[in-house]
C-alpha cells in the first residue's frame, strides 16, 4: 500500500510513535470503510479510531525509553527483555536466552545499561 518512507512520514504527521501504529490504523479504517459509502460520519469515525490507537500506543510504549538505545537487537527484543526481567531473570540468563532462542549476541553490560535507562535497577 505505502512505502516504508511514506509510512514513517504519515506516522509522524498523525502523531504515532512507530510505523506499526499507522499500519494498525490504516487496516482498521480500511476495514471500516469497505462496505459503506463515504460520508461525514465515516470520516469522523476515522478520527475516533485514530485517537483510540494513539491512546493505546501511549499506554504500551511509554514503558520503554528508546531514545539512547543504539543496539538494534535491544530495540527489537525490548519487550522480551523486560518480561524476562520481571520474571526474575538476571542479565546473564537474558543474554543466554536471546542467543539460544533468537541467535542474537548482546553483552551483559548492554542489558544492564538498558535496565538503567528504563529505571529498572
Amino acid at each position: 500500500m505505502f512505502s516504508q518512507k511514506k509510512k514513517a512520514y504519515y506516522s509522524k504527521i498523525l502523531g504515532f510513535k512507530n510505523i506499526d501504529d499507522f499500519e494498525n490504523f490504516a487496516k482498521r479504517y480500511l476495514k471500516y470503510l469497505e462496505n459503506q459509502t463515504l460520508s461525514k460520519n465515516q470520516i469522523m469515525n476515522g478520527f475516533f479510531i485514530l485517537v483510540e490507537i494513539q491512546k493505546e500506543s501511549l499506554k504500551n510504549k511509554s514503558l520503554i525509553n528508546f531514545e539512547n538505545i543504539k543496539n538494534q537487537h535491544i530495540k527489537k527484543y525490548a519487550n522480551t527483555i523486560l518480561e524476562l526481567k520481571k520474571n526474575g531473570s538476571g542479565s546473564l540468563s537474558i543474554v543466554n536466552y536471546l542467543y539460544t532462542n533468537h541467535r542474537v549476541k548482546v553483552s551483559r553490560g548492554t542489558i544492564e545499561k538498558f535496565y538503567k535507562q528504563n529505571g529498572l535497577k
